[in-house]
């Protein structure tokens, strides 16, 4: 065999080990893409830790009875409340009523007369106010998805969680995903005397997109 024929035969050998490696890399670029994709997409099924879901209230003192039964489980507190703030959009005086009962004390105020007895104060209902403008933002934490972020299934509240951290033994804060954001979102939980109340959720009220 001549040097050129030698010469030849390595060029095509150089040739094919890079057409392999530049095919393997194109396999990886592409499960990348796929991997790292927005709202709704490959990453957050992958790193997503639990689900937790529940059959739908539609009524504040429903909510509120289910509240005080459930009151030592930040879970169901949890639930409720995404609960209370999807109701808003039936009834904004009924959400008002459930999402106060379920808050921090410095967000209540008397409400003898109402289903729960307490309203939120009047610095809270900046919360409310911008749910109830735009009622797709709860509904793409509890399974609303599409242009206009439609429940799938209206009748039951599904939230999908990224984590759950307790920096102390009185303090359970969770990162919900919703559907038209890339990051999941923060809410604080706190527990006095036993009882656990939402004490932060700003978070949830941010805009969402379609995807």
């Amino acid at each position: 065999m001549t040097v050129a024929t030698l010469l030849s035969h390595g060029e095509n050998m150089n040739l094919r080990l890079l057409g392999t490696i530049t095919a393997v890399l194109c396999v990886v670029a592409l499960t990348a893409c796929q991997t790292t994709g927005r709202s709704g997409g490959s990453l957050k099924d992958a790193i997503k830790t639990r689900s937790i879901e529940r059959a739908r209230l539609h009524d504040a003192g429903e909510i509120k009875a289910a509240y005080d039964k459930a009151n030592g489980d930040p879970d169901e507190v949890l639930l409720l409340f995404l609960n209370a703030c999807l109701l808003v959009e039936e009834d904004k005086d009924a959400g008002n009523r459930a999402i106060a009962y379920l808050s921090r004390d410095n967000d209540q105020w008397e409400d003898a007369d109402g289903p729960t007895g307490v309203k939120l104060s009047k610095m809270a209902e900046e919360g409310l106010r911008r749910i109830w403008e735009k009622p797709e933002i709860i509904r793409s934490y509890c399974g609303g998805d599409g242009s206009d972020f439609s429940m799938a299934e209206p009748e039951v509240v599904d939230l999908s969680i990224k984590d759950t951290q307790e920096p102390n033994s009185t303090t359970t804060k969770y990162f919900l995903w919703s559907t038209g954001k890339d990051n999941a979102s923060p809410v604080s939980l706190r527990s006095d005397g036993g009882r656990w109340y939402v004490d932060e959720w700003s978070s949830l009220q941010g805009g969402v997109t379609a995807r």
